[in-house]
């Protein structure tokens, strides 16, 4: 397997066409799962006909389901049944918040699996949900069909001003033009529109308490227990100007792991790739599941 520079939208569709009608649809269903210990909320997009085959994913550091707003109905078109998981802290989830580990936050997504009664499904995180996946991947080999990692940071430092992308996520005073300069500076490619950017912001949602559990969550966690990913199929899509997870994560991780690791690096995006450049992203992820069915 090569690492994949993507130029063209639809370089990696292999046939599945992807509609542009479908972009920003609503979730079919938002709901509750009581899993015992918390009560997580699910955001669900459901294929047109049929089941389709379980995706469970992750967002980022206290982020909700809007970050998978663009490729979820595209992974639905395409036959997938995609849940993304609000964890505790986040849209009304509940569970306790302190003294947690990754493998804590790996166990609650094994819960929402058993919830649906699948012995196996595709496991999909986001900047630091990648950090989760990972782990479930790890603890849970037998469970997961394949590993979809986005943003995926970690192993090397980020390349922004220590402070600034903190700053966005949990100062709610800030202005509608602070909000656009840092989010600049932390989450987007300079090639992304004022739009889009404008968008992100004015519809930001973060959850800090949410973001304060998983993050302590990850520094209790050594990075060598949770790093590789388990052993089976593994995807990052990354984009090349992300100065928040840098894509020398992507190339460390394709030097440890080899031909287990598909690399896709999107030009012009950056942190907040499957946003930025919704097709392209949803295009790798499409083509690395259809190799990898349950």
């Amino acid at each position: 397997m090569q690492t994949t520079i993507i130029r063209d939208a639809f370089t990696l569709v292999l046939g599945v066409a992807i509609s542009c009608s479908l972009l920003a649809a609503e979730p079919i269903s938002s709901r509750f799962i009581d899993i015992g210990h918390a009560n997580l909320n699910i955001v669900e997009w459901l294929p047109e006909t049929g089941s389709g085959e379980l995706i469970l994913a992750l967002p980022g550091s206290g982020g909700d389901h809007s970050r998978y707003k663009l490729v979820g109905p595209l992974l639905a078109e395409a036959g997938y049944h995609t849940v993304v998981i609000n964890q505790r802290g986040i849209m009304g989830s509940t569970g306790r918040l302190d003294d947690l580990t990754l493998r804590d936050l790996a166990d609650d997504v094994i819960a929402i699996a058993d919830h649906f009664a699948v012995e196996k499904f595709h496991m999909m995180g986001w900047a630091f949900g990648n950090r989760t996946s990972r782990m479930l991947a790890t603890v849970y080999p037998e469970r997961v069909a394949s590993l979809s990692l986005i943003a995926a940071g970690g192993l090397v430092p980020a390349l922004t001003e220590p402070g600034e992308l903190a700053e966005l996520l949990s100062n709610p005073e800030l202005t509608q033009a602070e909000k656009i300069r840092l989010a600049r500076r932390t989450l987007f490619s300079p090639a992304a529109s004022d739009e889009l950017v404008i968008d992100y912001v004015d519809n930001l949602q973060y959850w800090p308490d949410g973001r304060r559990a998983q993050r302590g969550a990850g520094r209790s966690t050594p990075v060598e227990l949770w790093a590789a990913g388990g052993t089976g199929p593994l995807l990052m899509v990354m984009g090349e100007d992300d100065l928040t997870a840098p894509v020398e994560n992507g190339h460390i991780m394709k030097t440890n792991q080899g031909d287990r690791l598909t690399l896709v690096i999107i030009p012009e995006a950056g942190h907040t790739v499957g946003l930025e450049k919704p097709q392209a992203t949803a295009a790798a992820l499409l083509e690395f599941l259809k190799s990898h069915p349950l």
